[in-house]
């Protein structure tokens, strides 16, 4: 006579861990793509002041990066390094990497930006973008810090 043997489904339990899982990692990704996007402006190559540098942050999906946009007069507050977490929306997982000044696009994409609108224009310093590709070399290792222990 054969045993019979019942398992307990466990499938949706281990779904959502491995969303919180995917989530804690782009959470860590955006921070690390943060932080590749700051290093790519400096003195000479985006930075004047240092305003947009530290405008510069990852986000949960919600966040209103147009709150940001004080102006660059008085003091301008570092922005980035906090711990985030992806968000689930649909079947997409969303966080956001950005800032919320006026002229941020602009100096991305290579609009020359003065106080009085758009003139001319540069090749742009594409620092967001930029940051997130050199971010990408470090997808192993933030995956394997985040690795479900049994």
């Amino acid at each position: 006579m054969s045993k019979l043997y019942r398992m307990k489904w466990l499938g949706d339990k281990v779904i959502k861990l491995a969303e919180n899982k995917l989530c804690e990692i782009l959470g860590e990704y955006a921070l690390i793509a943060e932080g590749e996007s700051k290093k790519e402006l400096h003195k000479g190559h985006g930075v004047k002041t240092g305003y947009l540098r530290r405008s510069i942050h990852a986000a949960d999906a919600d966040y209103a990066f147009s709150k940001d946009d004080t102006g660059p007069e008085g003091s301008s507050p570092e922005r980035g390094g906090l711990k985030i977490k992806a968000k689930k929306v649909g079947n997409k997982f969303i966080v956001r990497l950005g800032s919320g000044l006026v002229y941020a696009m602009a100096i991305h994409q290579g609009w020359n930006w003065q106080p009085g609108g758009l003139i001319g224009t540069f090749s742009g310093y594409h620092y967001l973008t930029n940051g997130v590709e050199k971010a990408k070399a470090k997808k192993s290792q933030i995956i394997a810090r985040h690795q479900v222990k049994a």
